[in-house]
């Protein structure tokens, strides 16, 4: 069994990620959500109108913490209610 190959974009792409991410979280530290057991501190990078072509577009990201991010995640109209989630069109 052999793993697929990541292309040359496909590096570049996660390399520019890993970067922004990380300015990203120094730059946002708390959590932005606080709606479920938060720990207020922020771990992970919700992207509100999801990975796609919006992947690297910081101005759709949301600094939050690893309980409120799994909220987000299982609770989709709710999180679009609070502005935490939005429309991918």
């Amino acid at each position: 069994m052999s793993l697929n190959k990541v292309s040359k974009k496909m590096v570049k792409t996660n390399s520019d990620y890993s970067k922004l991410r990380k300015t990203h979280l120094d730059k946002f530290p708390m959590c932005q959500a606080k709606v479920y057991n938060c720990s207020l501190r922020s771990t992970d990078v919700h992207h509100m109108k999801g990975r796609g072509k919006y992947h690297l577009d910081t101005s759709t990201w949301l600094s939050v913490c690893r309980n409120c991010h799994d909220w987000i995640e299982k609770n989709p109209e709710e999180a679009k209610e609070l502005g935490y989630s939005q429309s991918r069109y």
